[in-house]
């Protein structure tokens, strides 16, 4: 069970590191902001709702959890808003590096709120592999923005909150599948009525642009399937920790996509995260 739930936590991360690229891609073809973060959330609801017949009693499960899975659905706008709006204002290594402190945060409030026992081992680890990440960014503090600065903390709190929200739901026995499609469906018609209202929504683009924009959309609904499916077999704060393999895939994802330079000090940082990893995975197991 437990070995599940790792290889799960690292495919979503695996696979959230690859939107930033691979969107990247859409972008320099002509894709619009609004666009890619409509058919996100659109695409992934086409996705997860051939599973909708097959769920039992789902609108009485929405009614007396309304309060979680709003929660969780707010995290993810939170989410998604920061992300996207922050890189206008600061270097895009600096907001994934902001970003980037969500997995401690989640063991912070695993220790103090939830009183988990987690091994001092793992907690090391979390440190060690925030340091690899810092070296595999190589943020830049040129441009230092106190807007760009929240959108980023910002993002990292909804990140936060979707991790932690999940734990809750999973404990009160809400499986990974109705969250999936709560999230993607309310958070499609929430961002089809903001962009179309307070912004530009513009549907007239060339096949080939929609192709591109599908590859990062199936890489998130797939992403956050699997994460929503990890927390439950190996709960929030290995889930968190082993999230920490997104920048790095992101990062790996732009030198082989997008032809960027990597440099030494990225190499040593990655290696440090992959190895924190994976002796995060083997302590944990023993445990």
């Amino acid at each position: 069970m437990f070995i599940f739930g790792v290889i799960f936590a690292l495919v979503a991360g695996i696979l959230f590191g690859l939107i930033g690229p691979t969107t990247k891609i859409a972008y320099n073809a002509g894709a619009s902001v609004s666009l890619a973060i409509f058919l996100r959330y659109a695409i992934a609801s086409i996705i997860i709702l051939p599973f909708l017949p097959f769920q039992k009693n789902l609108l009485e499960s929405f009614k007396k959890n309304l309060f979680y899975f709003l929660s969780i659905s707010f995290g993810s706008i939170c989410l998604t808003i920061g992300l996207l709006t922050s890189v206008i204002f600061i270097d895009v290594s600096l907001t994934i590096l902001i970003f980037c402190l969500y997995p401690i945060y989640v063991l912070l409030f695993s220790i103090i709120i939830d009183k988990e026992k987690i091994p001092l081992s793992v907690k090391i680890l979390f440190f060690v592999t925030f340091l690899g990440i810092i070296l595999v960014l190589g943020p830049s503090f040129k441009v230092i923005n106190l807007v760009g600065i929240f959108l980023a903390f910002l993002a990292s709190l909804g990140a936060t909150s979707m991790i932690v929200t999940n734990q809750k739901m999973s404990l009160r026995g809400i499986s990974p599948i109705p969250i999936n499609i709560f999230i993607n469906v309310f958070n499609t018609i929430f961002f089809f009525i903001i962009l179309k209202i307070f912004f530009s929504l513009n549907f007239n683009f060339d096949i080939g642009i929609y192709l591109l924009i599908l590859i990062p959309s199936i890489c998130y609904s797939l992403a956050l399937l699997s994460q929503l499916i990890a927390i439950p077999k190996i709960g929030q704060s290995y889930t968190a920790l082993f999230l920490y393999l997104e920048p790095v895939v992101g990062v790996l994802g732009a030198v082989f996509l997008l032809k960027e330079n990597l440099e030494t000090y990225q190499i040593i940082g990655a290696s440090i995260v992959i190895l924190s990893l994976l002796s995060a995975s083997f302590i944990s197991s023993r445990n």
